[in-house]
């Protein structure tokens, strides 16, 4: 890199819909290139697309970013309040001949196109019927309110070439190329044009991006040449495919980074799925903090072929954040979650606050891929009068019988309530050697796993007894046993 200039990256989404994966890949890409290198990381809202775009989506942007932890340094910068800087630039061009007004209607351009299309021409251009008029008629009709746009004058003949840190040196013919618009007729600057001139007026070094843009690029270079002033140093990265090796689009699933912070992802797993669909370390490590992969990150790494996103590995990714995490961190985490996205989360208020969820959270173990998945394993902890599922009674009775199975959880409830060591290493203990009702042990830990959670599935039933307390273990057993009697 450089000494002579800081390092400057960007990221600059349109304010059209929610952050998406491929976009918040293309951030997190600028964000590590730019704090590897000691530079800074740009935020830029390109709205000038006044038809398409929302407050709600330009927010929920902000949002998703400071959510994934990629604090930028300057911005947010929008597009739309810098009109004045992109007309005074189209000005300048206008003046030096690189650039000119064109008052060709939609109608005369659609005709034209057709009439190339009927001659079996593949490339379709402007004619250039505007490139000459007289200065003077030019200004005339522009002043008298004339419909125009202002055109950019690609020269003739030529290569456009650059150094493309994923793809090596690409080119690209000027004669191939349009004379695109830059300024449409509602006064407001084209994508290519308003891009060129802030990465230039931003002092933007490095442009990391998905290479559905390597199109875009010969016409920015355009610019800049025309401006003579120095491009950016490009990196076009491979696009994320989905499953089915098409682009990740709605059909593979959410894509929106919303959904994967309502799903409860945890934002350091999927800042480090994100970091490996397009870059690698090594053939062999996985696992990176935020701080790692800054350290390691490096544009000799990019990947040439399509990374393809998949969701199991992604849940493989959360899982595995969450097993690593700091016993108290996680609890806050889980407490605030479930507070923050599940309403039907039910607490009795007596056990509605963080040292008993953390009690409960620390023996869930390694079962939780979802923050989501802390009501399936640990709803029943949280509420004294639990109801018992008829699909689960009716699956007591045909396995058990109803008075069999009623008898057996008396005799629990009888030892639990008599129960010297009441630690988890002392009830299994004393209901491994307990004679029940002819049952071995593997049911009898059915039965109360059935009674104490009111479903088949929960963390350690020991370590939930000593949770529960002695007094709402036996109520719970109790309920369902006379409840398998009212069956009878």
């Amino acid at each position: 890199m450089s000494d002579k200039k800081q390092i400057a990256t960007r990221f600059a989404p349109s304010p059209t819909g929610f952050l998406h994966i491929g976009g918040a890949r293309t951030a997190l890409f600028n964000y590590l290139f730019a704090k590897k290198y000691g530079g800074k990381f740009i935020l830029r809202i390109e709205d000038t697309d006044t038809a398409r775009n929302s407050s709600e989506a330009s927010e929920a942007i902000l949002t998703s970013l400071r959510w994934l932890g990629l604090n930028w340094d300057e911005g947010p910068l929008y597009q739309s309040q810098r009109t004045a800087l992109y007309n005074r630039y189209a000005q300048k061009l206008f003046n030096e001949g690189k650039a000119y007004r064109c008052f060709c209607t939609g109608e005369r351009l659609e005709a034209l196109r057709a009439e190339k299309r009927a001659d079996g021409e593949s490339h379709i251009a402007y004619d250039r019927a505007c490139m000459n008029l007289p200065a003077a008629e030019s200004l005339k009709r522009s002043e008298s309110g004339e419909k125009h746009v202002v055109r950019f004058k690609m020269p003739d003949g030529g290569t456009l070439s650059f150094n493309d840190m994923v793809h090596g040196t690409l080119n690209f013919q000027n004669d191939v190329l349009d004379d695109f618009i830059i300024i449409k007729s509602d006064g407001m600057p084209t994508y290519n044009f308003a891009v060129a001139i802030d990465d230039y007026e931003m002092n933007v070094t490095h442009v990391i991006r998905g290479d559905d843009h390597i199109s875009n690029t010969p016409k920015q270079l355009a610019i800049f040449n025309a401006l003579g002033v120095e491009a950016p140093v490009y990196a076009h990265v491979p696009m994320i495919l989905g499953g089915d090796k098409t682009k990740l689009s709605k059909r593979h699933g959410a894509t929106s980074l919303t959904y994967y912070e309502e799903a409860g992802y945890v934002k350091e797993a999927l800042v480090n799925y994100l970091a490996l669909l397009g870059w690698a370390f090594d053939d062999r490590t996985e696992f990176f903090t935020m701080d790692e992969l800054i350290e390691k990150f490096s544009e000799k790494k990019f990947g040439k072929t399509p990374a393809v996103f998949d969701i199991k590995k992604l849940e493989f990714f959360n899982q595995s954040h969450l097993k690593a995490m700091p016993a108290q961190a996680k609890a806050e985490l889980l407490y605030d979650y479930v507070k923050k996205y599940m309403p039907d989360f039910r607490f009795d208020e007596k056990y509605d606050n963080i040292d008993y969820f953390r009690s409960v959270t620390d023996i869930l173990g390694d079962r939780l891929k979802l923050a989501g998945d802390v009501k399936n394993y640990s709803q029943f902890m949280f509420i004294d009068d639990i109801e018992y599922p008829k699909d689960l009674i009716d699956k007591i009775i045909k396995d058990y019988g109803a008075n069999s199975a009623a008898r057996a959880l008396r005799i629990i409830a009888d030892i639990i309530a008599a129960a010297p060591d009441y630690t988890p290493a002392g009830l299994e203990s004393l209901l491994r050697n307990s004679a029940i009702e002819n049952l071995n042990f593997s049911k009898i830990a059915f039965l109360l796993r059935s009674s104490l959670a009111a479903q088949t599935v929960s963390p350690g039933i020991f370590e939930v007894m000593t949770i529960l307390g002695r007094c709402r273990c036996d109520n719970r057993i109790k309920k369902l046993s006379a409840i398998l009697e009212k069956q009878n």
